[in-house]
Formats: structure tokens, sequence, C-alpha cells
């Protein structure tokens, strides 16, 4: 039976040991997947990133041209364009006459004269040739609407012969060309000329130069005559709110002209888009530019040397979309971008001077014959004397293409596609096409991560503004602006988080008594479980309102509440000995009991300290209205001048007290202990004021650096509202690591004498410091990825500014609002999974450092 029985629990061992096995392996095989998975996870990820973020760097290319013999009206033309698919083309001679021509042939199907009575004498086009303004003999000025239409026509109103035109196949029919798509459908591509009115009526003299833009009151066209009259003609309309004109009248205005010395008529005449400005313009780089804001009052604003060499010659001009940036091509090959930009240095009569910002140049000495602006992607196409052409991009002052004809004839003429996937040039009687391919020319490292020279800006600018209100917009993708909100918010959140979560974690594992910390924990591992946007939303529409009505309390508070709960401790040592025991149990009911006798006296001194350190006003104080640096010294530097006096009283003051008070009472030490607390707080102000002086004296003032304007959404507001988001991470985390020192450390440090504060600062603190690491880097994570709560509480304003009462934008927000509206596969669509990559970098760098200065903390703990 004996042996049964044995026998029986022999084989139910084994059973166990088997099944304990099984369960053994499958929990290791469970582990490695997920590690296994995690990884893959995670690298799928970076990958998918990469692979979205690579088109944007990738280079430009060109592909193989193709060459079509002109007739000699077109091979003569002054301006040329071509539609959208690259079948059809028109070309304007001198004498007015417009012809279309087909791209693969070079056949003229249709000429049409918009001018019989009298050839232009002046001429200028509008960006992508869409307009057209004419000056003639008589003085008049007419504008040409020009562009291509695209038809669909049905099978029905075509004749037989071509109704059943083949699948890629074209024809010429009614004046234009009918191409049968890929899908089957019939489009018939034909080029419309409108002559409008005139503009301006005939006058005396012939015109040399003409130009015209448009404002939202009406037309303003320029006009230089042959007698050398320089005049504004126009049209003003009054209009109500919902755009009603009102009434419109004509006008016409002499601008006061001088001819510069040892100069003749203007080479070019020129209206900017907003009809702000009117530039004239000699061959020797001479430029006069006009002040026409009042039209009434026209005024010479400056003179300009748009060339630096004596010998050099201007050769061709264009405007960016937008007419805003003039392009300057030169004898000498260089092409030179310039626009007027408001500048604190101007001593013109509008406060803006022409700024030369951006300067293209391949170093070849060859002079450049023709230019040409894209309509969507600010790239400029040159042509030059040896039959070379090259693509630039405007805003990254990159050559992206480099390419040549076959000739080495000059190219007399060029011109993009208007989806700029071609550039056309003419070369004596050929026309040259080649297909580009661009990618993302408006993207580059410098353009993301460096400051960029933008449009009517008077220096160059770390910008985010990814999206505008028409073609002509510059995109801004500058992402220095959304990295630094990160930061910042990350810095704002941690100064008021970690301290408060360290403090707390060591307060509840040394000092606070377990059956109270059983509830305590708890409940603040419970703030974890709250939602980011719930608490964007409070700080947004609560805390941010409140936080501006009080502002000045909450400033005083800072300094104040840290003052009361010391001041509290220190008169808690004033009891007697026998009722500090019976109190000792209701010890943190009083310490949550001083939070709201802090938060009064904050109320009370706020309004006091806005008095005294801010002559009475603190928002006029921080817009720089009145009062000198010294106050925001002092607030400044109270948390560095308290370090100091506490570091100071530590080494110095508190080993020579010791010496004197032995054998002294309780109550003696107490009331030395009180009074010891309030010279420190004197000299620790002492010392901030005296700095603060020290600084004003030498005029730095903090406001500009981290004191500016108020904003109601703002980094203190989000400091405040994510480190509730950030507290219970940090300090659960930290309060398990100190918890789990072993207790014959704490044990053996008592035991020798060490008072439980020393205990905590000198042996517990040291030894779980890998832990508290992690915790505090945890804190960190958190704070870099938030999104909501910066999102609803952060203003969203990309700025680079340091300012603790404004707002900023981070990476996480920008991909939030930003990717559901941008256009799949664009720049801007590309641009935010670089800023999604960057969050990946930023993480993977702070969390490789944190684990390596962990384990060196970890090593440490080891040794003791």
């Amino acid at each position: 039976m004996t042996e049964t029985k044995s026998f029986t629990g022999r084989r139910r061992n084994r059973r166990t040991r088997r099944s304990v096995q099984i369960v053994d392996r499958i929990a290791r095989g469970l582990i490695a997947v997920g590690g296994i998975g995690t990884v893959v996870a995670v690298s799928t990820v970076c990958l998918f990133l990469v692979w979205v973020v690579v088109p944007l760097f990738l280079p430009a290319s060109v592909g193989e041209p193709k060459k079509v013999d002109l007739a000699p009206a077109v091979a003569a033309a002054i301006h040329v364009e071509v539609d959208e698919y690259r079948v059809l083309g028109w070309a304007m001679s001198a004498e007015g006459v417009v012809s279309t021509f087909r791209l693969d042939t070079g056949e003229v199907i249709d000429e049409k004269p918009l001018f019989p009575e009298q050839p232009p004498t002046a001429w200028t086009f509008g960006i992508g040739g869409r307009e057209a303004v004419c000056g003639f003999a008589d003085g008049s000025v007419r504008t040409v609407k020009l562009g291509f239409l695209t038809t669909f026509p049905a099978v029905a109103d075509l004749p037989a012969d071509i109704a059943e035109l083949p699948a890629g196949k074209t024809t010429v029919h009614d004046h234009g060309l009918l191409s049968r798509t890929k899908q089957g459908q019939l489009r018939l591509q034909t080029m419309r000329a409108t002559v409008a009115d005139p503009i301006v009526p005939a006058g005396t003299a012939a015109v040399v130069c003409v130009d015209s833009s448009s404002r939202p009151t009406g037309r303003v066209s320029g006009v230089f005559a042959a007698d050398g009259q320089l005049t504004l003609h126009g049209t003003r309309r009054r209009q109500t709110l919902l755009r009603e004109t009102i009434d419109s009248q004509n006008f016409n205005v002499n601008v006061p002209y001088t001819a510069p010395a040892d100069h003749g008529p203007p080479k070019h005449l020129l209206v900017s888009g907003q009809a702000d400005n009117l530039y004239l313009i000699w061959g020797d780089g001479v430029l006069l530019r006009y002040d026409i804001r009042d039209l009434n009052q026209p005024r010479l604003a400056e003179q300009v040397d748009l060339l630096v060499e004596p010998d050099q010659s201007i050769t061709s001009l264009s405007f960016l979309p937008g007419k805003t940036t003039l392009v300057v091509g030169d004898s000498l090959g260089y092409i030179c971008a310039w626009f007027p930009a408001r500048s604190a240095e101007a001593r013109t009569v509008d406060g803006a001077i022409l700024i030369a910002a951006h300067e293209m140049s391949t170093g070849k000495k060859t002079a450049v014959t023709s230019l040409a602006t894209s309509l969507r992607t600010r790239l400029i196409a040159a042509g030059y004397q040896d039959g070379s052409f090259r693509v630039f991009q405007s805003t990254s002052d990159r050559c992206l293409i480099e390419a040549a004809t076959s000739d080495d004839v000059p190219l007399r003429l060029v011109t993009f596609s208007p989806k700029g996937d071609a550039l056309i040039g003419l070369e004596g009687n050929a026309a040259w096409q080649w297909p580009l391919s661009t990618g993302f020319p408006e993207v580059s490292l410098r353009t993301l991560f460096g400051a960029v020279w933008y449009e009517g800006y008077d220096a160059p600018r770390h910008v985010w503004q990814s999206t505008g209100g028409g073609d002509d917009f510059e995109p801004k993708l500058g992402m220095g602006p959304l990295v630094f909100g990160t930061i910042k918010a990350t810095v704002y959140s941690l100064l008021f988080a970690v301290p408060l979560a360290l403090l707390s974690a060591i307060y509840s594992s040394e000092f606070l008594h377990p059956r109270v910390k059983s509830r305590i924990k708890p409940a603040i591992e419970m703030m974890a479980s709250l939602p980011s946007v719930v608490l964007g939303f409070v700080a947004a529409l609560v805390v941010a309102p409140y936080v501006e009505k009080v502002f000045p309390a909450v400033l005083a508070g800072v300094a104040v509440v840290p003052f009361t709960y010391l001041l509290a401790a220190h008169l808690w040592q004033l009891l007697p000995a026998r009722v500090g025991l019976l109190l000792a149990r209701w010890r943190f009911a009083f310490i949550c009991a001083t939070l709201p006798v802090g938060v009064v006296a904050s109320a009370v001194v706020g309004p006091l300290v806005e008095r005294i350190l801010f002559d009475g006003d603190l928002r006029s104080w921080l817009d720089g209205q009145t009062g000198s640096g010294v106050g925001g010294w002092i607030v400044l530097l109270l948390p560095l001048s308290a370090m100091v006096t506490a570091l100071v009283i530590s080494r110095r003051v508190n080993p020579l007290l010791r010496k004197r008070l032995r054998g002294a009472s309780r109550a003696s030490r107490a009331v030395l202990e009180l009074g010891k607390f309030f010279a420190a707080v004197l000299v620790t102000v002492a010392g901030a004021a005296a700095v603060g002086l020290l600084l004003d004296s030498l005029l730095i003032d903090p406001r500009g650096l981290v004191l500016s304007t108020y904003v109601q959404r703002n980094a203190l507001v989000v400091g405040f509202v994510m480190g509730f988001a950030i507290i219970p991470l940090i300090y659960t985390i930290a309060d398990d690591a100190l918890s789990t020192v072993p207790g014959h450390l704490r044990s053996a440090s008592l035991g020798a004498g060490a008072t439980p504060w020393q205990t905590a600062i000198r042996v517990i603190i040291p030894t779980a410091m890998s832990g508290l690491f992690s915790a505090v880097m945890i804190g960190l994570g958190r704070a870099v990825g938030e999104t909501m709560i910066v999102l609803m509480a952060a203003g969203n304003t990309p700025i680079l500014d340091w300012n603790i009462f404004n707002g900023f934008q981070t990476l996480s927000a920008s991909i939030a609002t930003e990717l559901p509206e941008a256009v799949q596969g664009s720049a801007h669509y590309r641009t935010l999974f670089v800023a999604a990559l960057a969050l990946f970098v930023i993480t993977f760098i702070v969390n490789t450092i944190a684990e390596a200065v962990r384990l060196r903390f970890r090593r440490r703990a080891y040794e003791l």
C-alpha cells in the first residue's frame, strides 16, 4: 500500500513537473513572440515613415528632348505658351498675330491678328501668359485674355472621317486639335484670344513701356510714353462688405519722373501684383521704385542698382507668381530674385527696401537669354546664350536640372507647361521640348531645418506656414518652430511636474504613514486615466481664462505657496513635543490645509507685487510700455537665489550652529530655525534684487528673452495642465523604485544615527536613482508625444519664443491638425511624415541616452 502511494505520488510529481515545463515553455515563447513582435512593429513604423519621406529628397530629372521645326511666324514669336496636355501651343508675334501650332509637328493650324488696325509698340505678359497688356502708337492700352479651351464634343457632332479617331491619336479640327484619350473620350483643345476694350484711352504719344495689375478697388496700369511722361491709369471702385459695387470712376495720374543721369527711356516698366509698387528698369541695372499705394500721390521710394559689375547688363526679367518677387537675369549668367520687405533700417517713404534675397548661378559666364516661371512650384527656368537651360527653385536656391540643346544656339524663349512637367524652348527656327520630373523642389534639408529667406521677409527666418490663399503662395515648411515648440512644451511641463512628482514620491515612500499612503497612491495613479482631450478642454476653456483674470496672483503664487509650506513646517516645530506627538497622525491633513492658505495669501500678495515690481500694471510691463527689467529679473532669479542660499546654509551655517547649540532645548532650536528661515528669505530676495539691478544696469532686459506679451493660451497653462498628466506616471514609478530599496540599508542608516531625511537623501535616493531616472524619462516621453493638451491650450502658433506667457506649436499637434487636410502625396503631406519621423528619432535618441544613464546608476547602486 505504501509502495502504491509512493508510486502514485511520483507520477503526480512527474505530471506536475511536466505541466510546469510546458507552461514555462509557452510563457517563454509568448514573451519571445511579444518582444520580437514589438521590435518588428516599431521597425515597420520606422520603415514606413522613411518610405514616405524619401521621395522628398530624390533628385529632379529631365527626359529625352524632342525637337520640331517651326514656321517663321512662330519662330519669331515674342511669347509662347502650351496647354496642360502638351499637344497645342500658341505664339504671339510683335505685330500682334497669335498663331496656334501643334507641339508634335510644329504645324500652324490657326492664325489670328489681334490688332489689325495697328501693331502694338509695347507689351507685357502675365504669369502663365493668361493675359497680355499691349500699348499702341496712339497712346492707348488694351488687354487680351489668352488661354486654351478644352471641350469634349459628341461623336454625332463630328465628321465621319474623324469620329472614329483611334486612342492616342490627334487630328486638326475646328481650329484646334482633337484627340482621343486613353479612356476613349474625344477631347478638343482650342486656343481662345479675347481683346478687351481699351483700359487707357488714346493719347498723343506712343507707348514705350506698359504693365497692369489689379487691386481690390480696381485695375491700375502704368504707362511710359515716348514724350517722357510716366502716368498711372485705372479704375476706382467702391464696394460694400458684400462686394457690391457702389460706383466706379476712371483716373489718370502723372507720376513725378526724372530720368537718372545719362539715361534715356527705361527698358522695362512693371507694376507689382497688389498694384502698390511701380518699377522702372534700365538695361544697365538701374531701378526706380515708386510707392503707388496712394494713387493720388505716387512717390519715388528708392533707386536701386540691380547689377554689381560695370560690364553687366540686364538681359531678361520675369515675375514669380503673385508679382512680388522680380527675377533678373544678366549678361554674365547671374540670376537674382528681388522683392520689397519692410525693415527697421529702411529710410524710404513706405518703410520698405528692395532686397536681393536669392542669387542663383552655375558659375558659367554665359548670358541669360530668357526666363520663365512656373505657376505652381515657384520654379525658374533660364535659357542661356550657349543653348543650355537650367531650372532653379527660388525658395531653396537650388539648381534642379541642367541640360542643353545639341545646336549651341541661344534659347530665345523658354516656357513651362501649366503642370510644370515639361519645358519648351525656342531657338532659331526650332522648338525643343524636355519632359521634367522635378519631384518636390521646395523641400530640402536646408528649407526644413535651416533659416530661409522667404518672400516679404527682411531676413532669413524659421517659419512654418504650410498653406495659403492662392497659387502664388510660397510654402514655408521650416520645421524649426515645431521642434522648438515640442522642446518648449516638454521643458515647461517637466519644470512643473518633476519636482512635485519626485518630492511626493520621496515623502510618501519615506515619511507618510502606510495607511494614508494606501489611499493617497491609488488616487494619484487614477489621475493617469484622465483623457488628455479632457485635460486639454479644461485647460483651454477653464484654466486659461481664469489664469488670465488672476494672473498677478498666479505669478506671486510661484513663490508664496512654497513659502507658506516652509513657514508652516517651521511653525510646527514650535509645538511642544507632547502636542506634536498627539497631532502627528494629523500631520498630512495639516499639510493639505496649507495649500488653500497659500492660495489665499497669493491672491492677497499678487496685487501688491504687481504694484511694487511692475508699476501697477503687469500686462503693460510685459509689453515693454512701463517700468524697467528689475521686477522681471527678481521673479526669474528667486529660484536660483533660493538654491544658492540653501546651499550656503547647509554647507557653512548649519555646521557652525550645530556646534554652538549642543545641549540647547528643542524650543530654542525651533525658534532659531524660524529666525534662520526668515533671514534666508530676506537674503534670497535681496540677492535676486541685487543681481536684477546689476543686469538692468547693463541694459539686459528679461522682456524679449523668457518674458513678453501675455497671451491667454500659453506655455504656463500647458505646463500646469500637462503636469497633471505627467505627475502620476513619474510619481508611481519613482515611488515603486524607492520602495524596492532593501530594508536593511534603511535600517543600517537609521541605526548609525542618521535622521530619516538624511537616510532618504544619502542612502535611499542614490540606491534608487536608476528607477527615479527612468520615471523622469517616461514622463519626458509622455510630454514629447502629447497632442491634445498642447493643441487646445497652447494656441497652436509656430513661433520661436521662450516666452512662458506665449503659445507654441508642436510636432504632434501639427500632424493632428494638418494631416487630415493635406493632399495625399504632396510636399506638405510628406513633410508632416518628416515631423513624425523627427518625433521617432527624438524619442529613440532620448531613450537610448536614458537607458545608458540608467544602467550607470544601476551599477553604482549595486556597489552599495
